[in-house]
């Protein structure tokens, strides 16, 4: 038994508060770790945990991904920078939206989004993970509608191994 299952009380309320703020961080987005060609897209991990993650997407014009689901992951998209459209199974409109907006996609919601106009558009994304990340997945409804659906900056190597074993398509 550790040391911290044998604490009680006030001292066992303690112990957890600062085993949880010992995990507390800042974080920086900074577009310019990445260079993204026109036509692709990259994402930036800002910060995470095992129930949420938060990242921007940089879209060069163009830039944009296929229609897929997420089960087990919740999706809140904000347009920081420029403007992205999201549409729905069929290329049904989900919405147009410029810096300050947004939308929420619950888990099993098929979508997929592409920047318009000239300007990159940043895009932040913040998912939930109801039942934790390693559960979370990507499924496909169709092919890429460009050839690279982008790359990740800034993860672990843990973070890596379950996005390689849950995006397989």
């Amino acid at each position: 038994m550790t040391n911290v299952h044998r604490l009680r009380g006030a001292e066992k309320k303690e112990a957890f508060h600062r085993a949880a703020e010992a995990n507390i961080h800042n974080f920086v987005f900074d577009a310019s770790v990445v260079d993204v060609p026109d036509g692709k897209k990259a994402h930036i991990r800002l910060a995470g945990t095992d129930s949420c993650r938060a990242s921007v997407q940089i879209l060069r014009k163009g830039g944009d991904n296929n229609l897929h689901y997420h089960p087990n992951m919740d999706l809140i998209y904000m347009v920081l920078k420029g403007c992205v459209h999201f549409y729905g199974p069929g290329d049904a409109l989900l919405g147009e939206y410029g810096p300050n907006e947004g939308l929420l996609l619950p888990e099993n919601s098929r979508y997929w989004f592409r920047s318009v106009g000239d300007e990159e558009a940043w895009l932040l994304q913040i998912a939930g993970y109801p039942k934790g990340r390693a559960a979370s997945k990507r499924i496909p409804c169709e092919p890429p509608k460009s050839a690279s659906l982008g790359h990740w900056v800034g993860l672990s190597d843990e973070e890596r191994a379950i996005m390689e074993r849950n995006n397989r398509a």
